[in-house]
Formats: structure tokens, sequence, C-alpha cells
């Protein structure tokens, strides 16, 4: 007996459907990724504290100190969120520059502060800095600001989209509409 075209296709597709069938009912399932990497980034894990402070010191000497209304770590990460912060970074040469704003995430391994939100840093020389995003980087001592900053000091504004600066503010690279005003006020 010989068969036709049709009942060999229709052979072949019967196979194909339970050769598919017996492939997904006996496949081995990857599981779903732990739950600890999920956790890790959930906020109600966060450990919250109240008017706590940050300080680090070298050989007996403070090298900076930050202070927050309300400090959230997250235990499965390096960053803690600060909450209306105020800081102090002390330079080599002795003077200090003061932070003050609302927001600032702390790396706890690199010890970077990222300062979210509308920040200023106060110059014990008198120089003022605001922005309303900012870094500092503890690694090279720099200072990084974007979103609209004013550099003030003495009589000289500048003014700028962002601004990269060495830890005594006294030599910036300003970029984006910058603008330096003498003897008189920003426009």
């Amino acid at each position: 007996m010989k068969l036709s075209k049709t009942t060999y296709r229709v052979i072949a597709v019967t196979l194909l459907i339970v050769a598919g069938g017996l492939y997904y009912f006996n496949k081995q399932e990857t599981p779903p990724p732990p739950q600890a990497q999920q956790a890790q980034a959930d906020p109600a894990n966060n450990v919250t504290f109240s008017g706590s402070s940050i300080v680090e010191q070298e050989n007996g000497k403070k090298l900076w100190e930050i202070t927050a209304e309300t400090v959230q770590v997250n235990p499965g990460s390096n960053k803690a969120q600060l909450i209306n912060f105020k800081g102090t970074l002390y330079r080599k040469d002795g003077s200090k520059i003061d932070l003050v704003g609302r927001q600032a995430e702390f790396d706890t391994k690199t010890r970077d502060i990222d300062l979210i939100g509308d920040f200023k840093a106060t110059a014990s020389d008198g120089a003022v800095f605001t922005g309303a995003k900012g870094r500092w980087t503890n690694k090279d001592r720099r200072f990084y600001g974007s979103g609209g900053i004013t550099l003030t000091r003495e009589d000289t504004v500048v003014t700028g989209e962002r601004i990269e600066g060495d830890e005594l503010l006294q030599k910036v690279k300003v970029s984006g509409n910058a603008r330096v005003v003498k003897g008189g006020t920003p426009q």
C-alpha cells in the first residue's frame, strides 16, 4: 500500500505536535532570581536614624563630618540617604567649607557625596557655591555641580550650567552659558 503525500504530511505534523508537547511538559525551567537581591532594593528594608552624624578622621584630624535630620541606610547597598543635611569639609590649610542642603546620597565605600536638590556650600574665605545638583568626590577632593550653578567670591560672580572645581574652589572650570561678572550681580 502506497501512502499519499497528504498522509505523509499529516503524520509529520502529528509527530511534530507530539514532540513539541513532550518537550514542553518535560523541559527543565530555571528558577526565578533569588528574592534576596530584590529585597536589597526594597525601601522597606532601610534602616532609618534620626539626628545622626557621620565623621571621617585621619590621624586624629577630622577630614569631614555630616549631620542629617534623617539618615536612611540600605543594608544591601553602599548608599545612605541624608535628608536635611549640614556638613563640613575640612581643608588641609585649616580652613573649611560648610554644606547645607535638602538631600544627599552618601556612598559608604567611596565616601563620595551626591547633593540632590538645591544646596549651598560656603567656604571660610567667603566664597559661596550654589546649585541644583552637586557632587563631592572624596578620592580626588573635587566639587562638581550642574543645573544652574553660581560661585560668588568677593565681588566676582560666576554662573553657568556646570562647574568643576578643586577643594579650595579657587581653580574652577565652568561650562554651559558660562558668565563672569566682576563688581556686580549676575543677570
